[in-house]
């Protein structure tokens, strides 16, 4: 306990009061000092000390003034107590008007005159005992805010490492599309017969080539997209969207892959009529991608169910698959960038963990949402949730940061 916490004030200015006070309080090992007028008292209750005994002939007018000045500018969580010595008898006859005023405006103890040794020894110590509580508090309140201060400090610090990941991606991904570009253009031309005839061989590498060209040129439109997203930069055009239209255009746009892999695409619940309120382009790439996923993790002879289910304000699309499942501990992160459920470096699926993340971040976008329900060996239920739109609903144009 620092020394000054434990210090008690004494300020009797008439008689030997305070002199005598101070000497019993020391004799029991107690750190007393004697005031010899208000200005020293109000010095030392400015300078945090422990407690102050003040006699009763001490509260005039003026010195209670300047006592109540020194309070008032104490800090919230202090509560200096104040030991008062009475006149002799007065608490058994009335309180004078100069303690009742002390008595409303802090933490006071009475003790009447005489006043036994272990009575006063007593009371300062269960005062001290109080402040020093006073002081812990204080502590507590100070080391809390400093926690919460560097917690505000590391995630700010967090936020703009974040940013600057995003922004360096970015500018990675513009730099990337350049070359991929060239080598498009120049896999065009020798496809095209522009430099000679191609062996089928040769015929054979150049789709490979393509076909990697594209896949790669597809990670980096997805790190692009993700960027936008995630620093305000995407625009969306909301309008009234046919779900009949948006899922028929995915069975359209999948039907290539469903059949190559033996699997079965159904439809359920999806009339004309039932309309949304968002970005066509936007939520017609989260279907897809939703059908994606489920065709990359259902094995042959599988089949994948797209489900409308409409209701007052919103109408849910839901992607089921019989697929391999997620593992309950992965459930919770799949929707974070750059995260997938198998790791291993001889993982047979594709693809940087950016498709779900960007789903949820583009539904969210929309003021709807985007969950998942899954079981290890029996497959995955993905839901989109949309706003539901009226018949003739106005196009709006927006600019809209990732809602997290």
């Amino acid at each position: 306990m620092p020394e000054r916490r434990r210090r008690v004030a004494v300020h009797a200015p008439t008689g030997r009061d305070g002199p005598l006070a101070v000497d019993l309080l020391s004799r029991w090992r107690l750190d007393a000092v004697l005031c010899a007028d208000i200005d020293a008292l109000c010095s030392a209750i400015g300078s945090g000390i422990g407690v102050v005994v003040i006699a009763e002939e001490a509260l005039t007018p003026r010195t209670r003034e300047r006592l109540f000045s020194a309070l008032d500018v104490q800090p919230s969580w202090s509560d200096i107590p104040l030991i008062v010595l009475t006149a002799e008898g007065e608490l058994a006859r009335s309180i004078t008007r100069g303690i009742e005023a002390v008595a409303e405006r802090g933490n006071v103890i009475l003790l009447e005159r005489p006043i036994r040794v272990s009575m006063l020894v007593t009371a300062v110590r269960s005062a001290l005992r109080a402040r020093e509580r006073q002081f812990e508090i204080r502590d507590y309140v100070a080391e809390r805010e400093r926690l919460l201060e560097s917690e505000r400090a590391a995630r700010a610090e967090a936020e703009e490492a974040n940013r600057a990941k995003i922004r360096f991606l970015a500018v990675m991904s513009h730099e990337l599309r350049t070359p991929l570009n060239a080598i498009a253009g120049y896999s065009d031309l020798l496809d095209l017969g522009i430099h000679g005839e191609l062996s089928d061989a040769q015929r054979d590498a150049l789709r490979r080539i393509q076909k990697s060209e594209r896949h790669l040129l597809g990670l980096i439109e997805d790190v692009l997209t993700y960027a936008r997203v995630e620093t305000g930069q995407l625009k969306f055009d909301l309008a009234a969207v046919d779900t009949l239209d948006l899922v028929t255009t995915t069975e359209a746009l999948v039907a290539p892959q469903i059949q190559s892999r033996d699997l079965r695409l159904d439809m359920s619940g999806c009339e004309a009529g039932v309309l949304v309120e968002v970005d066509r382009d936007k939520t017609q790439q989260i279907l897809v991608n939703l059908v994606t996923n489920a065709i990359k993790f259902t094995p042959a002879g599988g089949q994948i169910s797209i489900a409308c289910v409409p209701d007052a304000g919103s109408v849910r699309l839901t992607v089921t698959d019989t697929g391999i499942g997620i593992p309950a501990d992965t459930l919770p992160s799949i929707f974070e960038p750059f995260v997938q459920v198998d790791t291993r470096l001889t993982r047979t699926h594709e693809g940087v963990g950016l498709g779900l993340a960007i789903s949820r971040d583009l539904a969210r976008a929309m003021g709807g949402d985007l969950t998942v329900e899954s079981r290890i060996g029996e497959g995955s239920c993905f839901t989109l949730t949309l706003r539901r739109a009226a018949n003739g609903a106005p196009r709006l144009h927006l600019e809209a940061a990732a809602a997290k």
